[in-house]
């Protein structure tokens, strides 16, 4: 690996700040699975039928081959591609069990992985390499020269810089807001709540969120898998939605004191019964989205993004506390409690779908050239 050093850390103004993650991810590519796959035959099953099929009917005594031959052949094709698609569905299980096992291994003990090997040879060796993943792929998209670091040799806010997720990036993303520097964010999109994976992610300069909303063309609809349900209005109970650590450090809150004044002030405008959801571990809780269709809810109340678009997504009216993708569509005063917003989304849609991207967007450029044409980037 060390023969693949390069001239990536040259300097340059533009910094790539990756993960032990994105690391973890390049590692495994570097393992041959092949031989994990030895074992798995080919059931021709599908292609043993049709061959059935063909004698059966050759050996009729009123055969005939001109009425037969497409027939014959299209059987065929279909028995022989049945059973390479069950071989390959069984190869690419097998396979993505070994990813996930060998990348909880080394990301377990990715520090003494890194150390062994040397984080600017396992860097260098991936710059080098045709493996994409975010960091990389993106920031090279951005900025061709741009140098690539581990997350933590990152000491100079005032570089721009390309980062990932908010966890182990709090610092970095606080310091940046608060003085104005530059950086590209990379994080989840804002509808994954209604897909089984996580499917949307979001590519942003200079925030962790897109707040001026444009007239989008409305041709990214159709990647929408549900749209929002029609406005509830018979709703009884105000839920308000606190925020996580990062929210909080970012928006320079405490979170009971955040909470009791969002109480304390809702108490001056109504005396609607008022329920508060904590920020607590995602694999306990049940999502914001089935807790507002499935419950008794009047509006939400949210300083975050996320919320506040699962809100909507539910029928139930939101009302935002910062500024962030659902702003135009939602009421940004508690003063408001009794006017919140049930006006048409059709615009905000359009623009939403302009705000998020699948990964197959980030690697091919499609993200990147959407914000330099439509978001002013």
């Amino acid at each position: 690996m060390t023969a693949q050093l390069g001239n990536f850390y040259k300097n340059s103004n533009m910094k790539l700040l990756v993960n032990d993650k994105e690391l973890a991810h390049y590692l495994i590519s570097l393992i041959n699975l092949k031989d994990h796959c030895s074992h798995i035959e080919l059931d021709e099953r599908k292609t043993a039928e049709a061959i059935q099929f063909i004698i059966e009917k050759r050996d009729h005594h009123k055969f005939d081959i001109e009425k037969f031959r497409d027939k014959f052949k299209e059987k065929l094709f279909r028995g022989i591609s049945a059973d390479a698609e069950a071989w390959r569905k069984k190869v690419n299980i097998v396979l993505e069990n070994y990813r996930k096992n060998y990348f909880r291994q080394i990301h377990k003990q990715s520090e003494y992985v890194i150390e062994k090997l040397g984080d600017k040879n396992i860097i260098a060796a991936y710059m080098n390499s045709d493996q994409q993943y975010f960091i990389k792929t993106v920031g090279q998209q951005i900025d061709a020269t741009a140098t690539m670091i581990r997350r933590r040799d990152f000491v100079d806010s005032t570089e721009d810089c390309l980062l990932r997720n908010t966890v182990g990036n709090e610092n970095i993303i606080v310091d940046k807001i608060n003085r104005n520097l530059p950086f590209w964010f990379i994080d989840s999109g804002y509808t994954n709540f209604v897909e089984s994976n996580k499917k949307w992610h979001r590519l942003v300069r200079n925030h962790l969120h897109f707040n001026s909303q444009f007239i989008a063309p409305a041709n990214r609809l159709k990647h929408f898998k549900q749209f929002p349900q029609p406005w509830r209005k018979d709703g009884k109970k105000i839920l308000i939605v606190q925020p996580g650590e990062f929210a909080a450090s970012v928006m320079n809150i405490d979170v009971k004191s955040w909470t009791e004044n969002i109480v304390n002030e809702l108490r001056t405008y109504t005396d609607r019964p008022i329920e508060i959801r904590s920020k607590i571990n995602k694999k306990t809780r049940t999502s914001l989205y089935k807790t507002l269709v499935n419950g008794d809810y009047y509006c939400t109340v949210s300083i975050n993004s996320n919320s506040a678009v699962e809100s909507i997504w539910a029928g139930i009216p939101a009302i935002t506390l910062d500024k962030h993708v659902s702003n135009t569509v939602t009421r940004n005063s508690l003063s408001q409690i009794d006017d919140l917003y049930y006006g048409p989304l059709g615009d905000w849609l359009a623009w939403l779908s302009y705000c998020q991207f699948t990964y197959d967007e980030l690697m091919d450029g499609t993200a990147l050239n959407i914000i330099k044409k439509y978001h002013n980037v």
